[in-house]
């Protein structure tokens, strides 16, 4: 194996162990010039090491998954059966900053750019 791919399985594999660590909220989300982060109010959210996310809110959980790719900074999630707001997270978002506790990462729509933060809680 290349040391470029030990290196990139060594961040992949730290992206994975920060992202399935504990839990996560949306603390922000800003779509085009709307803040529509009181939408995700109570929701949180469960990253697993299998490429499935759960995201629950009053106990009633909806199903997801999600892709770290580090080779280009993103994170791809998809929940497939979902409606507003948790349809909001679907496409591929690309990380603008990030550490242990926190994730900020935008996607362009049609419509304009969205702006997400993600918190542990």
């Amino acid at each position: 194996m290349s040391c470029k791919k030990v290196l990139e399985k060594k961040a992949q594999d730290m992206v994975m162990d920060a992202m399935t660590s504990g839990e996560w909220i949306v603390e922000q989300y800003i779509e085009g010039n709307n803040n529509i982060s009181n939408q995700f109010l109570n929701y949180s959210f469960k990253f697993y090491e299998n490429g499935t996310v759960t995201g629950t809110i009053n106990s009633t959980s909806t199903e997801g998954s999600w892709v770290g790719n580090v080779s280009d900074y993103t994170i791809t999630s998809d929940f497939p059966s979902a409606t507003d707001p948790l349809k909001k997270l679907n496409g591929v978002w690309k990380l603008k900053d990030t550490d242990w506790d926190y994730v900020k990462a935008q996607m362009t729509t049609p419509d304009g750019v969205n702006v997400l933060t993600l918190r542990k809680k």
